[in-house]
Parts: structure tokens; sequence; C-alpha cells
């Protein structure tokens, strides 16, 4: 017998946890993003920075910190999902700890440029202070 009222096109039920592999895939995106996003900022600090009187070795510094510190985190951070992906169940406490782990990848990406050059720029001036 048809229905009369026709297709659904709004389920009813309550929300589904996303799937495991899907969550994998999102903290890929995420960890790529926050990468970039980290890159951008940093670059546009250390220029400026530049442009305000630090020395030219803070491109080098900053370059380093990029190299040795944020992409093995990122890295790392998104080599860990992708194994829960693949392993875990789908699970509102495995949905929780991506939420949590995105939240301080983001914070990371856009809060350490903004520490870590204005400690440089701190230190290059007490530096220039004491050496006279």
């Amino acid at each position: 017998m048809a229905s009369t009222f026709g297709p659904r096109l709004f389920r009813r039920s309550t929300r589904s946890v996303p799937t495991a592999r899907h969550l994998g895939r999102r903290m890929t995106f995420h960890a790529a993003a926050a990468l970039l996003v980290f890159a951008v900022l940093q670059i546009w600090l250390v220029s400026s920075a530049i442009a305000a009187g630090a020395p030219t070795a803070l491109t080098f510094v900053a370059l380093a910190l990029l190299l040795i510190l944020a992409v093995p985190i990122a890295r790392t951070t998104e080599r860990r999902w992708y194994h829960l992906s693949r392993q875990a169940l789908a699970s509102w406490g495995l949905h929780a700890r991506f939420r949590r782990d995105v939240r301080r990848l983001w914070v990371a990406a856009l809060a350490l440029p903004f520490v870590w050059v204005s400690g440089a720029m701190a230190a290059t001036t007490g530096l220039s202070v004491i050496g006279g």
C-alpha cells in the first residue's frame, strides 16, 4: 500500500553517534588547517617584529620552531586519530575526546605564535638593555 504522505524528509530518531572513521578524516583536516593558520600567524608576527626592530635571526628561529615543534605535534595528533578511527568503535566518549583534541589543537595554533614572538621580543629587548 502506498503512503499518501510522501517520503519522510526528517528523521525523528535521536542523533546518531558519528562514525569513528569520519572522526579520523575530520582530524586530518583540522590538523592541516591548524598548521596552516599557525604558519601564517607566525610569518605575519615575525615579519611585524622584524619591521619593529627585532633581529633578522628571528626568522630562522621561527622556521626552526615550525619544523621542530609544530609539524611533529600536528602529525602525531593526526596519526593518533587515524589509528583510533581504525580501531575504536563509535561512541559519545570518543566524540567528546575528539572535540577536546580539536579545541586544544586550535587554541595552540592561535595562541602559541603570539606567546613565543612576544617572548622573543621581550628577550631581545632585555638583552639589548643588558648589553648596553
